[in-house]
């Protein structure tokens, strides 16, 4: 810690961009593209199986004309067969025995040709329409996969921008603050959070999909019926890994925070955590919202995420209390639960212990970024009472006035 203290400012940014948080990223990444990849071979390969299948049936097509043809010039001589047949036995006397037999052995010779060749029209026509169905349910998998990696490939996009974000802004913020190992190690513990969600939901997702989609090929000649309910089961199975994909780019940084402020952002994590069953957040807000500065609309909402977070693996309950107020000094926002709580003063001590893993750095990590932009943090708690988490952000003149300018542009 002494030693960094007295780097100079150049030598301590570089050390503050340590490649574990570009490992992390490139991990993360890799793991995403490597899913894409996947997805893209399965495209690939129904899309050749769609270009064999047209080919398949254009020939089953040429065939059936062919047949049809066939079948059509049989009927006529048939008709001309029977005709003759007609006026050999007419004039029996003047046919010889021989001929009238050569004249029902030519009828019978055509019929014959004709069964045959009507048979081979029905199983040719078969064939054409089982053909159809089989490339209408190709083309429907390879445009379902290539809309699906279509939407992975923003993913990746948008997530390697917002982590890289993330690294440039810490490595600037080393420029002139030293962020402590508690808060890099936060940053390091999402990330590989982040990777593993994406390892064990989506790309597991693309990897069944892939299966799916294969027996789903080998159902279609077997049991259409079957093939029918598994390409319903596999349209399931992509809507619920779109679903993870955005939820994993909402937990990254939700549109809401950007576009819509603080409250809405807070509002809709309250809201995702009651639609998966994991939390009733019962979130106030009291007073008018303010305009915030980006990194502390991005702190305060960390800070808030954490807490749930906490709540949610760590009290024993399944309801929170979120509570907000603005006033015209500060911002106030309180995270308090029913649940088993903890020793405050054991906690103290045990991060003053040097075992890193002793150290509780989620409720470190809130402190930082409370310490970062300027905020208050406290944690109360008792064993068997509950947890309070209280932060408090007072509001800079500046603040105030953008409001009362906005609100006047709105008048």
């Amino acid at each position: 810690m002494a030693e960094l203290e007295n780097l100079p400012e150049e030598e301590l940014f570089d050390e503050l961009g340590d490649p574990s948080l570009r490992r992390i990223l490139d991990t993360m990444v890799k793991s995403i593209e490597v899913s894409k990849s996947q997805l893209y071979d399965v495209y690939e390969a129904a899309h050749s199986e769609v270009e064999q299948s047209k080919k398949n049936l254009e020939s089953a097509k040429r065939q059936t004309r062919e047949i049809i043809d066939e079948v059509d010039a049989l009927v006529q001589l048939e008709q001309r067969e029977k005709q003759k047949l007609v006026r050999v036995s007419s004039s029996f006397s003047d046919y010889s025995e021989e001929k009238i037999q050569e004249a029902y052995e030519a009828v019978k010779n055509v019929q014959v040709q004709l069964g045959i060749a009507r048979e081979k029209e029905q199983q040719l026509r078969n064939q054409r329409n089982q053909l159809e169905r089989r490339l209408a349910r190709l083309q429907k998998t390879v445009g379902a996969a290539q809309r699906l990696a279509m939407r992975i490939s923003s993913m990746l996009s948008y997530l390697s921008v917002q982590i890289s974000d993330v690294v440039l802004q810490l490595e600037a913020a080393s420029k002139n603050k030293y962020l402590s190992a508690a808060i890099i190690r936060a940053q390091e513990d999402e990330r590989l959070r982040v990777s593993r969600e994406i390892h064990d939901g989506p790309a597991q997702d693309v990897a069944n999909i892939m299966l799916e989609a294969s027996i789903v090929e080998r159902l279609v000649d077997i049991d259409k019926d079957e093939a029918k309910m598994s390409l319903k089961e596999l349209r399931k199975h992509l809507r619920e890994c779109l679903k993870d994909i955005r939820q994993i780019i909402f937990d990254m940084r939700p549109m809401s925070l950007d576009d819509l402020g603080l409250v809405a952002a807070l509002q809709a994590v309250s809201r995702k955590f009651r639609e998966r069953d994991m939390l009733v957040v019962h979130f106030s807000v009291d007073g008018d919202e303010v305009q915030l500065e980006e990194h502390v609309k991005t702190g305060l909402f960390r800070i808030v995420q954490e807490s749930l977070n906490n709540v949610l693996h760590h009290s024993g309950v399944k309801e929170a209390v979120l509570r907000m107020l603005y006033t015209d000094a500060a911002v106030s926002i309180l995270i308090e639960d029913k649940g088993k709580g903890f020793d405050v003063d054991a906690f103290e001590e045990q991060n003053k212990s040097d075992d890193a893993e002793k150290k509780h750095f989620g409720i470190l990590g809130m402190k930082e970024r409370a310490t970062i932009i300027g905020a208050q943090f406290s944690v109360t708690s008792k064993p068997g009472e509950g947890t309070r988490v209280h932060i408090r952000f007072p509001l800079k003149v500046e603040n105030q006035q953008a409001l009362k300018d906005e609100q006047g542009k709105q008048a």
